[in-house]
C-alpha cells in the first residue's frame, strides 16, 4: 500500500513538473492494477498532454462517472471540450464545457474554452457572454481577451477590437494567433498598411496556419496595393 500511494505521488510530481511521459508509464501501471480514478485521472491528463487524445478520452470514459470531487469533475469536463474542440467536434465540446460551467464553480478556463466553441460556431451573443465573464473573472486571461476582440472586430467594433487584441499582445508579443487577429482588425477598419505589417508578421510565425493565409489572401484581393502569392514575397 505504501509502495502503490508513492508512486502515485511520484507520478503526480512529475505531471506538476510537466514530465509527462515519464508519469505515463507509472500511472499505466498503477491503473491497468487497480483500476482507480486516481491514477485514472492523471493518466488521461497526461495522455491530453502529450495530445494522445484517443487514449485520454479512454481513460475519461472508464472513470468520468467514478469521480466524486467536483473541483476534478469539472475540470475533466473542460479537458474532454478542449479535446473536442482541437477535434472541432464543436457538438460535444459544448456539451462537456457546459458541464463544466453548471457544476458550480466560476471558473475563468471554463467559460473561456466555452466562449471559444461558441466563436467558433458563429453563436456570437453566447461567445461574448462567457469571454467577458472569464476576463472579469481573470483580466489576464489572453486567449479570451483576443478571441473577444476578434469578435468585436467582425462586428463591426474595430476600435474597441484593436484595443483589446494590443492588450492580449502585451503578455505574448510574438503569439501568431494574436497578430493575425490584430491584422484583421486593422483590415476591417480598412487600415491596410498596419493589417499587411501584422498579418505578415503572423505568417511569418505560423506559415501553415489556414486563417492567417485566408487573412492574406483577402488583404490581397481588396487593398490598393496588389501583390500575388507567386511573386515569393509572402
Amino acid at each position: 500500500m505504501e509502495q502503490t500511494e508513492s508512486q502515485i505521488q511520484k507520478a503526480i510530481s512529475l505531471c506538476r513538473s510537466d514530465d509527462y511521459e515519464s508519469a505515463v508509464p507509472i500511472l499505466e501501471s498503477l491503473f491497468n492494477e487497480k483500476d482507480d480514478t486516481e491514477s485514472g485521472y492523471y493518466l488521461a491528463l497526461a495522455y491530453a498532454q502529450l495530445q494522445d487524445y484517443d487514449s485520454a478520452l479512454s481513460i475519461f470514459d472508464s472513470i468520468l462517472k467514478r469521480l466524486t470531487d467536483p473541483p476534478r469533475i469539472m475540470q475533466a469536463h473542460i479537458l474532454l471540450g478542449y479535446i473536442y474542440t482541437t477535434r472541432e467536434m464543436y457538438d460535444l465540446a459544448e456539451f462537456e464545457l457546459i458541464e463544466a460551467v453548471s457544476i458550480g464553480f466560476d471558473n475563468p478556463q471554463a467559460h473561456s474554452a466555452l466562449g471559444f466553441v461558441y466563436f467558433k460556431r458563429k453563436d456570437y451573443k453566447n461567445a461574448l457572454e462567457h469571454l467577458s465573464r472569464a476576463l472579469e473573472l481573470n483580466p489576464n486571461n489572453s486567449n479570451a481577451r483576443n478571441t473577444l476582440g476578434f469578435i468585436l472586430a467582425e462586428n463591426g467594433n474595430t476600435e474597441e477590437a484593436i484595443k483589446q487584441i494590443r492588450k492580449a499582445l502585451d503578455s505574448d508579443e510574438n503569439n501568431p494567433a494574436y497578430l493575425d487577429s490584430l491584422g484583421w482588425a486593422y483590415f476591417l477598419k480598412k487600415d491596410y498598411f498596419n493589417a499587411r505589417r501584422f498579418l505578415t508578421r503572423a505568417f511569418e510565425l505560423a506559415p501553415d496556419s489556414k486563417d492567417i493565409k485566408e487573412h492574406l489572401l483577402k488583404l490581397e484581393e481588396e487593398s490598393p496595393r496588389k501583390k500575388s502569392f507567386s511573386d515569393g514575397n509572402i
